[in-house]
């Protein structure tokens, strides 16, 4: 039977608290990108999806006669909504090559606030439009 008035002590109580051999971490490489021959795989798929996906867009009714019209009613939303998908594919293209996460997310936020804000206002005018039977 274990006396209550005797200390208890763990055994391994020196081992847990005592001094510790230092921790030498090996860190993960910093991610690489795939290889040229990849890369130069999917662009060439890519580019070569365009004119099938023009091809497409043009059969369901898309009317390039418009746009004129659509430019003449709100240039100014029309082009900031163009320009910021292009600045996307260019935040993108620089994620890709050399920023990190943390340079890209604030450039997307602000360039999709400008899709969102011109986008909205460009895709009005294009339903107006519309709903005058203008198409």
């Amino acid at each position: 039977m274990l006396d209550p008035n005797a200390p208890q002590v763990a055994p391994e109580a020196s081992i847990r608290y005592g001094k510790k051999p230092e921790i030498h971490h090996i860190f993960k490489s910093d991610p690489r990108s795939p290889p040229k021959i990849v890369t130069l795989i999917f662009t060439a798929a890519v580019l070569g999806a365009l004119p099938v996906l023009l091809g497409a867009w043009l059969m369901i009714g898309a009317n390039v006669n418009h746009l004129g019209k659509a430019l003449d009613a709100a240039p100014i939303s029309h082009a900031a909504f163009f320009g910021s998908i292009l600045a996307m594919e260019g935040v993108f293209f620089m994620y890709y090559t050399t920023w990190n996460l943390f340079q890209t997310l604030p450039a997307a936020a602000a360039v999709g606030a400008i899709a969102f804000l011109s986008g909205s206002r460009a895709l009005s005018e294009v339903q107006e439009r519309r709903l005058a039977g203008l198409r």
